[in-house]
């Protein structure tokens, strides 16, 4: 999600930068008396004059501002991956974390060990690691279960099986 949120930032940041840009144009023409660049003012100032709060254009305008101020909000809100995760410490005041990388690297390591399996990609998320390996063998149900119990025993080293959940997929690849 933090892609996301970037990818909105910038272009929202863009389009607020060139609107003000565009103002200071059109503020400095109208200053020196000339003709609207782009935004015919003179003629938006007159329409908006005439305008009531109780008319439908102005509260459908309203209503569809508001909710894509909450419509960002929400996005801008809500919690992404996290970068790393808080592991049980062995003393007491100590903090352990390790990254959310680390964990994939080391899920998929365990993952890639059980026979027959070709590669593996992982991916930790808050609650769940999804884990997808793939094989040449013909059948790949038989595979589900070995790599799920390594990628749960190794979890459970780590101290992170009541945080992450496996979900575990395998397909089949062609050699």
């Amino acid at each position: 999600m933090h892609v996301v949120n970037r990818v909105l930032a910038t272009l929202l940041a863009l389009a607020l930068f060139l609107g003000g840009l565009l103002a200071i144009v059109e503020i400095i023409l109208a200053a020196l008396d000339r003709p609207a660049w782009l935004v015919p003012h003179e003629q938006w100032s007159s329409w908006a004059a005439g305008q009531t709060f109780t008319d439908g254009i102005i509260r459908a305008i309203l209503i569809g501002l508001a909710i894509l101020g909450l419509v960002l909000l929400t996005i801008a809100l809500r919690r992404g991956k996290p970068g790393s995760l808080r592991l049980p410490a062995r003393a007491e005041g100590v903090r352990v974390s390790a990254s959310r990388r680390g964990i994939e690297r080391s899920v998929a390591t365990a993952a890639r060990r059980t026979d027959g399996v070709r590669s593996v990609s992982a991916k930790a998320g808050r609650r769940a690691v999804r884990v997808t390996a793939s094989t040449a063998l013909r059948s790949t149900g038989d595979l589900r279960e070995p790599v799920t119990a390594a990628v749960t025993e190794r979890l459970e080293q780590l101290g992170l099986t009541g945080v992450l959940r496996p979900k575990v997929s395998v397909s089949r690849k062609g050699s």
